[in-house]
């Protein structure tokens, strides 16, 4: 995808789209992780992709321990309590989006976009969710953003 495909894609008004951005980190094809990481820190936005695959409450466990994980060992936000909440909220956020009572018993993989431009910060999740031997699956993606709630 070339940088002209990312600008349709992610500019709003001649910005990037913090919200966009995240959601965009964790919908795009896993070769174009590096390239679109690039083209936002040239616009002035950093993030972070991960990545989380499990069932029940395991999956639960892994989005929220990848992605705090990603958030801090990256560098894309100082590790603080203040910091820490935000994460929790758009997480919490983003779980009530699908869990459900199905969500106990469902697997599946999700990839996790994390984007934050000075102390704003957005965060998508995409993929795919499925019942273990009925071969029931289904896509799922949020994303949420809050504003002015991190701190160095």
């Amino acid at each position: 995808m070339s940088q002209l495909a990312f600008e349709n894609v992610l500019l709003q008004e001649g910005r990037v789209s913090l919200s966009k951005a995240a959601m965009l980190c964790s919908m795009i094809d896993n070769d174009l992780d590096d390239d679109l990481i690039t083209f936002l820190r040239s616009q002035g936005v950093s993030a972070v992709i991960t990545r989380a695959g499990g069932s029940g409450d395991n999956l639960k466990s892994k989005i929220l321990r990848n992605t705090f994980g990603a958030a801090e060992n990256s560098g894309l936000v100082a590790i603080n309590m203040k910091n820490r909440h935000a994460i929790t909220q758009l997480i919490d956020g983003i779980f009530r989006s699908f869990d459900g009572p199905l969500t106990s018993v469902t697997g599946g993989g999700l990839k996790i976009g994390l984007a934050v431009r000075g102390s704003d910060i957005a965060m998508g999740i995409f993929g795919t969710l499925g019942l273990p031997g009925l071969e029931v699956d289904y896509e799922i993606s949020a994303s949420r953003i809050l504003y002015h709630c991190l701190e160095d």
